[in-house]
């Protein structure tokens, strides 16, 4: 039987590439590409079956990020490989903390790519570069300090830092007492005053205040 792949990713020519690829291998089957998290949800609950999936990070609509927590807490046994271009030993660490079992750049080989697929397929974790610098993070006090400059309330503050912990929106609205569409304005809202896309920008933002060594709690 053949192993049943999924490809997540806004970029046509690349998923086009990536197909191409993946298909060279007779086992594997590239059963649907995506462009974004919504539609593989919807894949999903049709009952679409998935041995694997290669995601991206920046996607439209729910990104990889978001998709990421919702499948690791919704189904837990289901293989993810990142490939994005986002390749920093703290977004290898983000991915890995929201349940991918692989991440490679964009940049990589193929025989790289192949590699990692065979392992993750494996039930082994494949990382191309060591994780030599853990995700930032920091305790509530300083996490508000650094998001201030941008004009966030306290609320919006809250939020991200919920976020950053894996919360998804349902959840969110839950601990704070909100609707989830408030959620998801504040959410659209946090994006727009810091000028990033995904999760992803907020860590690079963390990771850039220079504080490290400290826990988000």
């Amino acid at each position: 039987m053949s192993t049943k792949i999924v490809i997540a990713d806004d970029h046509e020519l690349f998923a086009d590439g990536l197909e191409k690829l993946i298909r060279a291998n007779q086992d594997y089957q590239v059963v649907g590409k995506f462009k974004n998290g919504v539609e593989v949800m919807e894949y999903i609950d049709r009952g679409g079956q998935i041995d694997l999936m290669v995601l991206d990070l920046n996607m439209p609509k729910m990104d990889g990020t978001q998709l990421l927590g919702h499948l690791h807490r919704n189904h837990p046994k289901l293989k993810v490989l990142v490939v994005s271009m986002h390749h920093s030993p703290n977004t290898m660490e983000m991915v890995r903390k929201f349940g991918a079992k692989g991440y490679i750049g964009k940049d990589s080989s193929v025989s790289e790519l192949l590699t990692a697929i065979e392992e993750v397929l494996k039930g082994n974790e494949y990382f191309n570069e060591p994780l030599e610098e853990p995700m930032p993070s920091v305790n509530q006090d300083h996490f508000g300090g650094i998001f201030g400059a941008y004009g966030l309330s306290k609320r919006e503050v809250e939020i991200i830092r919920l976020i950053i912990n894996q919360y998804e929106g349902g959840e969110i609205a839950d601990i704070l007492n909100l609707s989830p569409l408030t959620v998801k304005t504040h959410r659209k809202n946090i994006f727009r005053k810091l000028g990033v896309r995904n999760l992803a920008g907020i860590v690079s933002l963390v990771q850039k205040s220079g504080i490290n060594g400290q826990r988000l709690n």
